[in-house]
């Protein structure tokens, strides 16, 4: 059982491997897949990417106790209609999870009403959505809007501990773009990049969440 005063992450992504020995010994539940079409279903998940898998270990890594619950949006390929992403966030925000990790964006205006209608939403309820704030150079969508913990890429950032910084009238982080080390890979070799920056920015809330609610009692 979770202890009452961990957080709750929802991870929006390609499934975790639940029998990893990364993530095996960590409270990981599934929610629900969004399939190609874009129906939510219930099945077992397959993480044929290794992407949320990885993710997943991050966060833990920084916050072994943390709970949590996948939502799989990718399947055998990293790209799918941006419409089963924001179906996954909804879905996300609908459990109410302390945090959602959602490890990217995208640079099309054309979704800045729907996001930000969800993220509304989100902040609402008291869910704090993370995701990138940049995408080659470009604003990235929700991560850029207010209400978000926006994320941005420091190579020199120590992974346990982000930065919070005040930029253009905005509170953002920089994080760290490397997961956790891996046993026999080098660093550059590993998966990296902002989705990375994403977990370590949610590992480290996760974990200053766990400890406030710890010492309030």
């Amino acid at each position: 059982m979770t202890d009452a005063c961990s957080a709750h992450v929802a991870l929006v992504d390609s499934g975790v491997k639940r029998d990893h020995p990364h993530v095996a010994d960590g409270d990981v539940t599934f929610g629900p897949t969004i399939a190609p079409d874009g129906r939510a279903v219930d099945e077992p998940q397959l993480d044929l990417l290794g992407h949320g898998t990885a993710t997943c270990a991050a966060i833990l890594d920084l916050a072994p106790a943390t709970r949590v619950t996948s939502i799989r949006v990718f399947h055998d390929v990293a790209d799918c209609p941006y419409e089963n992403v924001l179906r996954g966030l909804e879905l996300a925000i609908v459990m109410e999870p302390d945090l959602v990790n959602l490890g990217l964006g995208t640079a099309s205006i054309q979704w800045r009403d729907r996001l930000e209608a969800i993220v509304a939403q989100a902040v609402d309820v008291g869910v704090r959505i993370v995701a990138p704030a940049s995408f080659r150079g470009l604003p990235s969508w929700p991560g850029c809007l207010p209400g978000v913990e926006g994320v941005l890429v420091d190579p020199d950032c120590p992974r346990e501990r982000p930065r919070g910084e005040e930029r253009d009238g905005r509170h953002f982080w920089f994080a760290s773009p490397w997961p956790r080390e891996l046993p026999g890979l080098s660093r550059e070799r590993n998966l990296h990049g902002d989705s990375f920056a994403v977990a370590n920015v949610v590992g480290y809330l996760a974990r200053s969440l766990a400890t406030e609610r710890d010492a309030s009692g």
